[in-house]
């Protein structure tokens, strides 16, 4: 498979002189060495940190008229040394391939595998950080109004390449997916308003798509991306019932707000509230929110011990200052208060912690920027009994890396 996804690459690009297409290419390789001592969970004091080196390397081929638009991107993900040398390993694969027609300069539509982001990441997301990424097999059509921009998508997903619809469930993810989301400036502000449906199959030997999730939610930013002030106000609501087939009733709110004190310094400070459910709630109900295929990364700390939300809900207040020295570095430090929204135990309470994390980033070149990171995790009884460390001696949680990242264009 991947010999033949490489060869694909090299006769496109061969091909592409002659018959006078303008492809454009880029290249991206990053590595990411990182120091995991109670990364995501806490360690126990017998086990040894992790010192883990990753290496994810990506080819995108893209075409653009005024007609018609297609991109293909290629990713390889590898952990050095998980494949002996001369054993190219099965990491390749297609991360997108899509084609899109253009109707007009307004309207459009494309099919295929693509990235999804919008709002920050908070529930679509392409998931930078991530080694492998995430991507959608979906129709996407577009509409770029006057004061509208709309995105409506759909997909239907099978497991195989099947004649007639089987007895087994489909539960790889959704069995489809449906989502519109509407965006437009309002005098100072911005606004985008978002809605999203999701089809599961339930049971052993159902194969109906018969428990339905939905999520609305509207964000709320200044119209002026030059402003001193940025702020983000966010609100979701979650309904239908999960995959697992249970009532579901959920939100999320958040608001963050940074303020640039001068070129140098700015401010942040926000809070994010997942509700939660409470111990005793009924069996077939839940009312804990699911942040569906948003980043784990970008919220809630570079420690990721939250990237899945507690069954009581999730508290963060943080805060936090960036400093910009140079055009080409900077340095981001923020501190995150954790809780739970609803309690874990009489005896446990609700705080889950706190988290400091500490960023650097340095542009070397065009062709090469430098990352680097240190974050510290401060653990509660909390803390334990949700990450069932009770009674076992654990290290301080930390976590260090350092990443490279080579671009092409």
């Amino acid at each position: 498979m991947k010999k033949i996804l490489l060869f694909t690459v090299f006769s496109v690009l061969a091909a592409a002189p002659a018959i006078g297409q303008s492809i454009k290419t880029d290249f991206e390789v990053r590595s990411r060495a990182e120091l995991r001592d109670g990364f995501q969970d806490p360690l126990a004091e017998t086990l040894n940190p992790a010192w883990v080196n990753n290496l994810r390397t990506r080819i995108n081929l893209s075409h653009e008229s005024e007609k018609f638009a297609a991109k293909v991107s290629l990713l390889d993900s590898r952990t050095l040394g998980s494949t002996a040398p001369g054993n190219s390993g099965t990491g390749t694969g297609v991360l997108e391939a899509w084609g899109e027609y253009r109707f007009s300069p307004r309207l459009s539509f494309s099919i295929g595998r693509r990235a999804v982001e919008y709002d920050q990441g908070r529930i679509f997301s392409a998931g930078n950080w991530s080694n492998t990424l995430t991507s959608h097999d979906l129709l996407l059509i577009r509409y770029n109004g006057p004061v509208w921009s709309v995105q409506a998508g759909s997909a239907y997903n099978n497991a195989s390449n099947v004649n007639f619809e089987g007895i087994t469930p489909y539960t790889l993810t959704y069995k489809t997916l449906n989502f519109v989301r509407a965006e437009r400036v309002a005098g100072p502000l911005a606004l985008s308003a978002i809605w999203v449906n999701e089809g599961f199959q339930g049971g052993v030997t159902d194969a109906v798509t018969n428990d339905f999730r939905n999520t609305v939610g509207l964000n709320l930013w200044p119209a002026d991306p030059t402003a001193s002030t940025d702020y983000r106000l966010t609100g979701y609501y979650q309904f239908g019932h999960d995959r697992t087939g249970r009532s579901l009733n959920a939100y999320l709110l958040a608001l963050s707000v940074k303020q640039r004190l001068n070129e140098t310094f700015s401010l942040k400070i926000g809070g994010d509230l997942y509700s939660g459910s409470d111990n005793d709630l009924a069996a077939d109900q839940s009312r804990t929110f699911n942040k569906l295929y948003g980043t784990n990364h970008a919220f809630n700390g570079s420690m990721e011990y939250w990237r899945n939300l507690p069954t009581q809900g999730l508290v963060d207040i943080n805060a936090g200052a960036t400093a910009r020295f140079t055009p080409r570095f900077n340095l981001d430090l923020t501190y995150h208060y954790f809780a739970s929204a609803r309690q874990i135990d009489p005896q446990v309470g609700k705080a889950l912690g706190s988290e400091i994390d500490l960023t650097a980033n340095y542009t070397v070149s065009d062709l090469l920027a430098v990352q680097g990171g240190w974050s510290a995790y401060f653990t509660t009884s909390g803390t334990d009994a949700l990450k069932q460390t009770i009674d076992i001696p654990t290290r301080f949680p930390q976590w260090a890396y350092i990443q490279l990242t080579f671009k092409i264009k």
